[in-house]
Parts: structure tokens; C-alpha cells; sequence
């Protein structure tokens, strides 16, 4: 939001420099980001989701456009976007696309139809006069105008082979589905603890998992979502496995994002207050995407509603943290590493496990080593002082898991 002096000097003379080299309403490079029509969609929501809707479309902007282009605030609900060399239809279709990824942020889904795109037609006594323009139509425009050698995809031409009329179709993908990764305590020699994994099969047969399987939703509620379902299907677990005689330990993810708003950390405590405490006694939490730098008592609010509801809390932490302090003395039992998009080589793996896990036990903190897979570095990793490993060589993913496993290095090297 450029409000400051100091922001608005630098926006004039911004548009100074645009200005100098075109007549810019003439030339169609003036736009107006507006929400009139989710505005009359929304009625009397419209007033708690308003900042959230011009928070969210500046993020947009800013993401979109180009460091030569400017937008500023046109009032309390509508942006102004200069644009210092864009074409008027490419221009058209990026406000279009900004605008569609708002009504996707905030019902669920676009509506081409009912999106207007409001662009500067006229100049008059320093007033600037709009024509408003469907976005629907100008989609249809852009996609479908032949030429004698192509057809336009904004201001680019081309061949008419190799752009679609149809719309493309997004990749199948399949319900998400939770799988159960043994997790090997390196000291006792046993398997009693599982992470809940939720996975989803795509088109070309390759599985997604954790919060890969949301894509690239920025909604933050589908985060919590997939975090309250993955409470409840590990609890529907524990409890056939139970019935059956056994029980586990039960590792499961919580975002930061979950914990972090009030909203939805009330949504969270809720759905966690319905497991019965015989099997939440059970879980272990592991919190999941914390950003760097969030203070100490920060941390230890979580930490203090979290263990209220669950056996043990465990933070995940980069391979390159360089200090544990934050996480000392704040009744956090552990923390994890997960190596799976790592492309360091082993020797330099080796070296930051030894680090955390000297740190680690310097402030008290078990440890857990994720995606190891490769029986050199679990092996390292145990003689650095790691406590717990999960990876492929550990063993297979269950449906449902079972008794306690005892692996021994034998074992687990194949040497018997």
C-alpha cells in the first residue's frame, strides 16, 4: 500500500518517466483493479473480508507486474495500475488475471462472467473516465482472433497449431489418501511410531505428499483442512488398531499456519477436543513450516496449548539451523530434519546432522531424521547421536500398522 510520503514520491516520479513516453489512456496502459461485482456477491460479508481482498491483490500486483509498472490505492476499493509498455488487450488480460485469482481466493472459485475490468478510455479536467469490460470476452477475444499466421496470447502471436481453443484441462488427481511410515528408534532398536502421511496419486502415476498434495492452493483454511483430517483418519486408525490389541505412537503434522490465527487454531482445538483423550494421549505433533525468527515465547504458546491436547510436541527444523535456543526449555520434546529435497552430497549431510544433533543434545531435544535413505548416512546419523530415522530402508509404508518391529543393525543391513 503506498501511502507514505515517501511512497508516493517515488510512485510520481515513476509516472513521470511512464508518462514521458506515451500518451498512456490513448494507448490503453491505464487500469482499474475494482470489486464491484464480488462486492454485491458478498453483501454484507463484504466488510470482513474487504482488507483481506486488497492485502491479497497487492500481494497479486506485486507478484505480477513488471518493476517499470506502477499501482497505488484509487480510493478505499480499487487499485490503479499504470502500465509503462504493455499492450492494451495483454494489459486487460493481466487485471483479468489478477482479479480471477482474488474471487479464487476468496469463494473457491472464478467467475469469468461476472469479472469487469474497468479500463481508462478518456481524459477529462483530470478526471479519468473507464469503460468497463467483461472478462469473459476479453478471454474469448484474446484466444480465438486469427490471423493469417496465428492467433494472439496477449500481445505474442502464435501459430494457430500450437494454441488451443479449448481450455486446457488441469491434471486428474485423486482423493488424498493416508499412508504410515515407521519411524525406527535408533537406541531401543524398535519400531512403535508411524508419521500419518497424506498422499495423492496425479496424472503420470507420481504421488504427492504432506501439503505438496494441496498444490498451489494459497488458501490457508485448505491447510487446515488437511491438518484436521489428518487428525481425525490417524484417530479413526488408532482406534481399529486398538480393537485389534496393539497401539502406536502416532506422529502428525500441524502447520504453522494453523496454530499461528486465532481462527483457525480455535477450528483446530475444536476438531482436537472431539478425539477422545484415550488415543490423543497417543499422538505426537510435529509442527510443520514455522518461519525463521519467530520469538521464543511465541513458540512457547504453541507449545503450551499443543501438549495440553497431545503426548509430545516436535518442531521440524531447516538442515541449516545454525542454533536450537528458541527451542530450549519450552516443554518441546524433539526436533526434525527432513532430508527428501536435500541435493547435498553425503559428506556434507554428514557433517550438518553431527551439528544438530551435538546441538540437540546440548539443549535437551531428541531428534528424528526423515527420508533417510541410504544406509551409509543412517548410519552416520546414529553415531552423530540421532535418536530416531524414518526413510525407505527403515520400511515400508502401512495401510494400517501393526505389533511393535524389532530391527537390529543386522537387520537392517541385510546381514543375517
Amino acid at each position: 500500500m503506498h501511502d507514505s510520503p515517501a511512497n508516493f514520491a517515488r510512485i510520481k516520479t515513476k509516472l513521470t518517466a511512464i508518462l514521458a513516453k506515451s500518451k498512456l489512456v490513448e494507448a490503453g496502459r491505464i487500469h482499474m483493479v475494482g470489486f464491484d461485482a464480488l462486492r454485491e456477491k458478498l453483501g454484507d460479508r463484504w466488510d470482513l473480508v474487504r482488507e483481506r481482498v486488497m492485502n491479497f491483490t497487492e500481494k497479486k500486483l506485486q507478484q505480477h507486474l513488471s518493476p517499470q509498472d506502477v499501482f497505488f490505492r484509487y480510493g478505499e476499493e480499487e487499485f490503479l495500475v499504470v502500465f509503462s509498455t504493455m499492450s492494451n488487450e495483454a494489459a486487460q488480460l493481466l487485471v483479468g488475471k489478477v482479479v480471477e485469482e482474488v474471487y479464487q481466493f476468496i469463494l473457491g472459485s472464478p467467475d469469468t462472467k461476472s469479472i469487469i475490468i474497468k479500463s481508462a478510455v478518456q481524459e477529462v479536467d483530470g478526471e479519468l473516465l473507464f469503460k468497463d469490460i467483461n472478462l469473459a470476452e476479453a478471454l474469448s477475444d484474446a484466444y480465438n482472433k486469427p490471423t493469417e499466421e496465428g492467433k494472439y496470447q496477449g500481445s505474442v502471436l502464435i501459430a494457430s497449431d500450437d494454441l488451443p481453443d479449448e481450455d486446457i484441462p488441469a491434471p486428474v488427481q485423486h482423493p488424498v489418501k493416508f499412508i504410515y511410515r515407521p519411524i525406527w528408534d535408533v537406541q531401543r532398536k524398535t519400531i512403535t511410531t508411524y508419521r500419518a502421511v497424506p498422499t495423492r496419486l496425479m496424472s503420470g502415476n507420481y504421488h504427492t505428499e504432506d501439503y505438496a498434495v494441496l498444490g498451489n492452493d494459497e488458501n490457508i483454511e485448505n491447510i487446515l483442512d488437511l491438518d484436521i483430517a489428518t487428525l481425525r483418519s490417524a484417530a479413526h486408525t488408532l482406534s481399529r488398531v486398538m480393537e485389534s490389541g496393539f497401539v502406536f505412537a502416532c506422529k502428525i503434522s500441524i502447520h504453522y499456519e494453523t496454530i499461528s490465527r486465532s481462527d483457525l487454531r480455535r477450528a483446530y482445538i475444536e476438531a482436537a477436543s472431539k478425539i477422545p483423550v484415550q488415543l490423543r494421549r497417543f499422538f505426537i505433533i510435529e509442527l510443520n513450516h514455522m518461519p525463521i525468527g519467530v520469538p521464543a515465547v511465541r513458540i512457547s504458546e504453541f507449545m503450551s496449548f499443543l501438549s495440553s491436547l497431545f503426548r509430545a510436541i516436535t518442531c521440524r527444523i531447516p538442515l541449516e539451523t545454525r542454533s536450537l535456543q528458541a527451542y530450549s526449555g519450552i516443554n518441546l520434546f524433539g526436533v526434525n530434519i527432513d532430508l527428501l529435497d536435500t541435493r547435498k552430497s553425503e559428506r556434507e549431510l554428514m557433517k550438518k546432522i553431527d551439528h544438530i544433533a551435538s546441538m540437540a543434545a546440548t539443549a535437551r531435544l531428541r531428534t528424528c531424521l526423515l527420508n533417510v535413505n541410504s544406509p551409509s548416512l543412517a548410519i552416520s546419523a546414529a553415531a552423530s547421536g540421532i535418536n530416531y530415522l524414518c526413510g525407505q530402508n527403515i520400511g515400508q509404508p502401512r495401510k494400517i500398522p501393526g505389533k511393535v518391529i524389532t530391527l537390529k543393525w543386522e537387520d537392517f543391513l541385510n546381514l543375517r
